[in-house]
C-alpha cells in the first residue's frame, strides 16, 4: 500500500496513536499524532494532511467539534469511538464525515477503512487534475483590445524564446497566471510541464520540502525520498506565484536555484541539477519590500531580467465587453446550462464598476448572475456587485435591492438549490463546502425541494 498520503491521528490515548502510528507507517503512510486537540487546528493547516482519523471523546474539545473545522478543509475524515449509537452516527456524516471505526478495532479493520479512504482520495485527485485540465484549456486565451495588453502579448512571445527569468506585477486577479501560461506555451518548453506554485499558500514550514524535495529520514515523517516541485517542472516551466510571501530561508534557496540550476533537498548534502525556467509573480511592489529589508535585493535583480506588468481592469474598460461574452460561453458550457444575453442597464453597471478584484472578479459575477437568473437575458438585478465599490463609480442608481448579508446569503442558497438539485453541485457553484451548505441550510430553514 506505498503511497505518498498523510494520515494524522487525534486520540487523547497515547497507547491507541502509537499502534496507529506504527502500522500506518509500515503501510508506507506518512504519519503524525497528536493527543492534544487544541493544537489540532493549527497542525491542520501546517501539515495539510490527506487523511485525518479523530477520537470522538475527548477533553477540552471533542471531537465532533473538531470535524467541523476540518471538514472545510478538502480532508478524509475518520472518526473512532468505543461509544456509537446509530444517532450519533447519522449526526457525523450529516457534519461530513468520510468514514467510522469502532473501538476496540482490529487490524484489518483499519486496512479496510484505508483501501476506502485511498480510493476516494485517488478519485478526487483525478477529478481535480481533469477539472484544472478543462479550466486551463477553457481559460488559455488571453481576451483584450486593449493597446498596453496588445503590447505586452507582443513582447511576452519575443522574451519566450528566450530561456531568461521572467517576473509578472500586477494587481490580484489581472491574469498573472494565464501570462505565465502564455509565455511558456510560445517558448521551446511548451511540450514540458507547466508547475504553478502559489507561495502565499504554502505554509513557511514545509515549503522548501515542497519545492525542492526530501531525503528520507529528513525530518519527522519523511519516511521514502521525495522529489519536489522543482524536479516535477523538469524540461518545462515552474511558475513561482507571490514571490514576495516567500521567507527569508526560502529566498536564499531560490536565488541559488536561479543562478546555479541546482537544488538542494532537505536533509542532503548532494545537489540536484534542475533544467526548468522560472517564471516570478507579484501583486507585491518588490522594489519597496526590498527597502523594507522583506526582500532580498540580489534575488530582486535576478528576478526582474524581463519584468512584465500586467494593467488592472479597471484601466482596460474597453475589454469588459469582449470579457463578459467570453465569461458567458465559458460558463455555459462548464456548467450545462443556456447561454445568455446581457442587457445595456446591466453591462452599464459592469462598464462603470472599479473592479478590485480584476477579471477574476468579472468572471465571478458573471457565472453567479448566468446561473442564477431566471430570465433568458441577465439584467441589471442579476449583478451583484460591492455596494461601495459600485455606488462610488456609477451615477445611475442602483436598480436592486440592497438587503442584509444574512437574507442576501439566504436568498442565494435559496435559488442555487432551485437551479441544482444536487447540493454538492450547488455547494460548489456558490464556492462552500457541501458540510458548510447542509449547516447553513439548517440555520436558515431552507430545505430541499
Amino acid at each position: 500500500m506505498k503511497n505518498n498520503y498523510k494520515v494524522l491521528i487525534v486520540d487523547d490515548d497515547r497507547a491507541i496513536g502509537d499502534v496507529l502510528s506504527e502500522y500506518l507507517r509500515k503501510k508506507g503512510f506518512t504519519v503524525f499524532t497528536e493527543t492534544d486537540p487544541r493544537k489540532v487546528e493549527h497542525k491542520v493547516k501546517t501539515l495539510l494532511p490527506d487523511i485525518v482519523m479523530l477520537d470522538v471523546r475527548m477533553p477540552h474539545i471533542d471531537g465532533m467539534t473538531l470535524l467541523k473545522t476540518i471538514k472545510e478543509e478538502e480532508i478524509y475524515t475518520v472518526m473512532m469511538t468505543a461509544y456509537a449509537t446509530m444517532e450519533n452516527i447519522i449526526e457525523a456524516f450529516r457534519e461530513g464525515v468520510d468514514d467510522y471505526l469502532l473501538k476496540p478495532f482490529k487490524l484489518r479493520d483499519v486496512d479496510i477503512i484505508l483501501k476506502r479512504a485511498m480510493k476516494i482520495l485517488n478519485l478526487r485527485s483525478a477529478y481535480h487534475n481533469l477539472k484544472e485540465e478543462i479550466e486551463k484549456i477553457q481559460e488559455e486565451q488571453i481576451i483584450t483590445q486593449n493597446e498596453s495588453m496588445i503590447r505586452i502579448l507582443q513582447d511576452a512571445k519575443e522574451v519566450a524564446s528566450l530561456d531568461i527569468t521572467v517576473i509578472i506585477y500586477g494587481e490580484s486577479g489581472t491574469g498573472k497566471d494565464l501570462l505565465a501560461r502564455f509565455i511558456h506555451q510560445h517558448s521551446r518548453r511548451k511540450d514540458g510541464p507547466f508547475i504553478p506554485v502559489n507561495l502565499g499558500a504554502i505554509p513557511s514550514e514545509i515549503a522548501e520540502s515542497e519545492l525542492f524535495g526530501h531525503k528520507k529520514g529528513a525530518f519527522t515523517g519523511a519516511v521514502e525520498n521525495r522529489e519536489g516541485l522543482f524536479k516535477a517542472a523538469e524540461g518545462g516551466t515552474i511558475f513561482l506565484d507571490e514571490i514576495g510571501e516567500a521567507s527569508p530561508n526560502l529566498q536564499v534557496k531560490l536565488l541559488r536555484a536561479i543562478e546555479t540550476k541546482r537544488i538542494l533537498p532537505l536533509g542532503s548534502t548532494q545537489e540536484v541539477p534542475v533544467d526548468v525556467r522560472i517564471i516570478a509573480a507579484t501583486n507585491k511592489n518588490l522594489e519597496e519590500e526590498v527597502k523594507k529589508g522583506n526582500f532580498r535585493e540580489d534575488l530582486y535583480f535576478r528576478l526582474n531580467t524581463v519584468p512584465f506588468r500586467l494593467p488592472p481592469l479597471r484601466e482596460r474598460k474597453e475589454d469588459i465587453p469582449l470579457l463578459v461574452e467570453y465569461f458567458i460561453k465559458r460558463a455555459a458550457i462548464t456548467h450545462g446550462v443556456k447561454e445568455k444575453k446581457i442587457s445595456k442597464d446591466a453591462l452599464y453597471l459592469l462598464e462603470n464598476y472599479n473592479w478590485p478584484g480584476n477579471i477574476r472578479e468579472l468572471r465571478y459575477v458573471i457565472e453567479r448572475a448566468l446561473i442564477l437568473s431566471k430570465k433568458d437575458t441577465i439584467t441589471a438585478e442579476d449583478i451583484i456587485l460591492n455596494p461601495v465599490e459600485k455606488s462610488a463609480r456609477t451615477e445611475r442608481p442602483v436598480t436592486f435591492e440592497i438587503k442584509p448579508l444574512t437574507e442576501m446569503e439566504k436568498e442565494l442558497i435559496r435559488r442555487a438549490l432551485s437551479v441544482y438539485k444536487n447540493k454538492k453541485e450547488a455547494a460548489r457553484v456558490l464556492g462552500i463546502d457541501p458540510s458548510t451548505l447542509y449547516r447553513k441550510m439548517k440555520k436558515y430553514g431552507i430545505k430541499e425541494e
